[in-house]
Order: C-alpha cells, then sequence, then structure tokens
C-alpha cells in the first residue's frame, strides 16, 4: 500500500471549502487502486488536506495524472498546497490496521 498526504491553506472561507469538498469527493472514486481518502481540517491552525490510501505505488502515480490532483495546484481556493508521499510498512500495519490489509487484499483480487 502507499499513503499521499497533501496539506494546503485556505483563500476562502472555510464553509466555501466545504461545499466545494462534498461536491467534489465521489469524483476520487474513480481513481484505480484509491482505497480510501480523509479529509482532515484543522481551523485552529487554518490546515487542510487528506490522507488517501493507496492499493500500489503505481496507483498513487497513476492518479497525479489526473485533472483533479493536478488541480490542486492552479485551484486559486487553496494555498501552499504539499503533497508528501510513503510506502507503507505491511507487517506492523497488518497488526495495527487489520481490515485496511484485507481491504487491499480484495481490491487486488478483482
Amino acid at each position: 500500500m502507499h499513503v499521499r498526504i497533501v496539506t494546503f491553506g485556505l483563500n476562502v472561507p472555510v464553509e466555501a471549502y466545504a461545499a466545494r469538498a462534498m461536491h467534489k469527493a465521489p469524483h476520487f472514486s474513480d481513481w484505480p487502486g484509491l482505497l480510501g481518502k480523509w479529509w482532515l481540517a484543522d481551523t485552529a491552525s487554518e490546515t487542510f488536506g487528506g490522507v488517501y490510501l493507496f492499493a500500489s505505488p503505481q496507483d498513487a502515480e497513476r492518479s497525479r495524472d489526473t485533472e483533479l490532483f493536478r488541480g490542486m495546484f492552479t485551484n486559486p481556493a487553496l494555498k501552499d498546497v504539499t503533497v508528501r508521499e510513503f510506502d507503507v510498512l505491511d507487517a506492523p500495519t497488518a497488526i495495527t490496521a487489520p481490515n485496511l490489509q484485507s481491504v487491499s487484499a480484495l481490491r487486488e483480487a478483482t
């Protein structure tokens, strides 16, 4: 599995961002190999973003070619966009998040 963590600030009110996020959320299900996305909000520090879990690094790589991914960097509502990616250590993750391992195995089988 592979994890992407994206963070950014906002140039729009939180309410406007939240409404737009609801509109965009269904489009992430079009990304093959995306096992889940968690939407992040820390209003105290005005930091927002997402944690993406991919079945493989190749799936994460393919998602970078989408308008949805590229749009984060050109969206005037977002500022200071950062993207970090990590491989997942499978053995300890199987202990602490066994359900995620099962989901990944199911996705790979289909």
